[in-house]
């Protein structure tokens, strides 16, 4: 009986240490692909075939080929382009013109196929003549008024810089700029060229449609050597890019509900927070024409409500006659049909909770602005949440400024060059060639205390 046990025993531990188990530790993959090699070979010139096949050294996936993979100059009908195992392939090449180096922009389609890695910026060039193009050039995207990157937009280059060409045809090389706004051209013909940011709605990859974002500079580029003695890094030109925005209603105004024969009055309040300094009386801007000069409205204060009045002081401004006392909530509430407009349309309720504070609650900032003489300015100020705080303009005789009743905080600065003096910022209008009015930001944090002024002096020549 016992060696039986023992028999047993001596057949389960010779199983145990049979057992398979996935082998542990060794460091996480964290290497995109690696090219390897290629028919033809890159860079290759005289090419004359309809395919292409390129290796590297794991098993890949091509996501989104359609969409993200590019080629310049344009290919119609567009390649098949298809990835298996280890390599890629491109079918279909049959349009292809003599004496033309090509290339083809992979962006950051391609990754591997365990980890997910991707290889950003892979490209692959040919030539159908003896020659091939070997000159570079990068820039940077900027959103013009924000002069933040600009990700996953068109970038066009083309050597012709007539404005109806541009509407009309396809560029001579596209790419796309990166998470950074950074965008390359590899392979570039010693050409000058104009370049275009475009936001393609119809995928055509041509700006036509009156809604597409866009960005351009008047001055033309000039590719240069990668191997050149001069940095690369000098040479990342900046370009600025603007959305199509569709015309809003201000942000300061603040629309009432919509009921039934009643008009959506618009009133714009004096503060956009519900704790708010007033520099003066309390004051409305309805952007409907009244029947009245005059209107009554309720005020409350410490749980007692009083009525009040509001005048009409300067066009669509009314200005409440009561004089209010610092360092009090209040609550201002105008019943509904109170107010009816030319087209006999009646408002629905407006009521407006705030805290009517001391100007000893607040600082001032007082600013100089040195260089760019004899141009008007655009100032604004956000705070470090980024909500504008307060926009003020300067003529172009103007250098100085102050901004009154601000919160104690962190504040940060912005200017736009107002070219036309019209104290808005104008974007792009690539009809006209007039490219976005400059933005610049305060490259210093501003510390605002109660009861303070604050000096600063910003040189816009630096």
């Amino acid at each position: 009986m016992k060696r039986v046990f023992a028999i047993i025993f001596i057949s389960l531990l010779m199983f145990s240490c049979a057992k398979i188990v996935t082998p542990s530790g060794g460091a996480k993959d964290n290497q995109p692909p690696t090219f390897v090699s290629s028919k033809p070979y890159l860079n290759a010139i005289n090419f004359n075939g309809r395919e292409i096949e390129i290796e590297f050294n794991e098993y890949i996936v091509l996501e989104n080929p359609t969409s993200k993979v590019l080629i310049s100059p344009d290919i119609k009908p567009f390649p098949e382009v298809t990835s298996n195992l280890k390599s890629i392939h491109i079918k279909g090449l049959d349009s292809l013109k003599d004496n033309t180096t090509y290339i083809i922009d992979f962006a950051d389609a391609i990754k591997d196929y365990n980890e997910g890695n991707r290889l950003n910026g892979f490209s692959f060039a040919f030539s159908t003549g003896n020659h091939i193009d070997t000159l570079w050039y990068e820039g940077v995207v900027l959103d013009a008024f924000e002069l933040k990157p600009i990700a996953n937009k068109y970038v066009l280059l083309y050597s012709k810089a007539d404005t109806t060409y541009i509407r009309t045809n396809p560029s001579d090389y596209l790419t796309k700029t990166d998470s950074n706004g950074v965008f390359r051209f590899h392979n570039l013909a010693p050409k000058k060229y104009k370049v275009i940011i475009l936001d393609d709605k119809n995928q055509n990859k041509i700006y036509d449609l009156p809604n597409e974002g866009i960005g351009f500079s008047n001055t033309l580029v000039e590719p240069y050597l990668a191997d050149s003695s001069a940095n690369t890094k000098l040479l990342k030109q900046r370009f600025y890019y603007t959305d199509f925005v569709e015309e809003k209603a201000n942000e300061n105004t603040s629309v009432l509900p919509k009921h039934a024969n009643d008009t959506i009055f618009q009133i714009r309040k004096t503060q956009k927070d519900t704790v708010a300094y007033y520099n003066g009386n309390y004051q409305l801007t309805i952007k409907d024409t009244l029947l009245t000069d005059e209107f009554e409205a309720s005020l409350i204060h410490q749980s007692d409500t009083s009525k009040v009045l509001f005048k009409k002081t300067n066009d669509s401004i009314y200005t409440l006659t009561t004089q209010l006392n610092t360092a009090n909530k209040y609550e201002i509430i105008i019943n509904k049909s109170t107010l009816t407009n030319i087209h006999q349309q009646r408002n629905a309720e407006y009521c407006h909770k705030f805290y009517y504070s001391s100007s000893e609650d607040y600082g001032t900032l007082l600013l100089k602005i040195e260089g760019e003489e004899n141009t008007c300015k655009i100032l604004y100020l956000y705070n470090v949440a980024g909500k504008l705080i307060q926009e003020k303009s300067l003529s172009s005789q103007e250098s100085k400024l102050r901004f009154d009743n601000l919160s104690e905080g962190i504040y940060k600065l912005k200017i736009s060059i107002d070219e036309n003096c019209n104290k808005t910022w104008d974007k792009a209008n690539f009809s006209t060639q007039i490219e976005a009015e400059r933005v610049l930001n305060f490259n210093k944090i501003l510390q605002v205390k109660k009861s303070w002024e604050i000096e600063e002096e910003w040189n816009l020549s630096e």
